[in-house]
């Protein structure tokens, strides 16, 4: 870790904790999501996927247009993952009993759908 990015490392440890528990309650398994979705900002940050600005401490991350490009990708695989998921499980739920259930899955299926592809396509490079 570097000391110039400490208000980047402090601001994602806490955006980390806020959301696990609010996600997962003040459990063990919100404890581990923080820790791997803290790992995934240090990740971000260390890669060398991204430009990093030192005069933006909380922000230091740039897109260049490779990274754009990539995000814009992304972003539509995110979009039809949870659009056809949401079609699916919205004409099916006659059957399935998945009528409240298909908003939320089909939200979770496009965030990891853009997280996934973003991953994906910085690591070829």
């Amino acid at each position: 870790m570097n000391k110039r990015f400490i208000p980047y490392y402090l601001a994602r440890a806490a955006l980390s904790a806020v959301l696990a528990v609010l996600v997962m309650g003040f459990t063990l398994k919100a404890a581990v999501f923080a820790a791997a979705l803290f790992g995934m900002f240090l990740l971000y940050l260390h890669s060398g996927w991204f430009h990093v600005d030192p005069s933006h401490p909380l922000t230091p991350l740039r897109r260049d247009d490779r990274g754009q490009q990539i995000q814009r990708k992304a972003l539509i695989a995110a979009v039809i993952v949870g659009l056809l998921t949401y079609v699916v499980l919205a004409a099916g739920s006659g059957w399935s009993g998945l009528v409240g259930a298909s908003g939320s899955v089909a939200l979770a299926l496009g965030v990891a759908a853009y997280f996934i592809t973003q991953f994906i396509l910085f690591a070829r490079a």
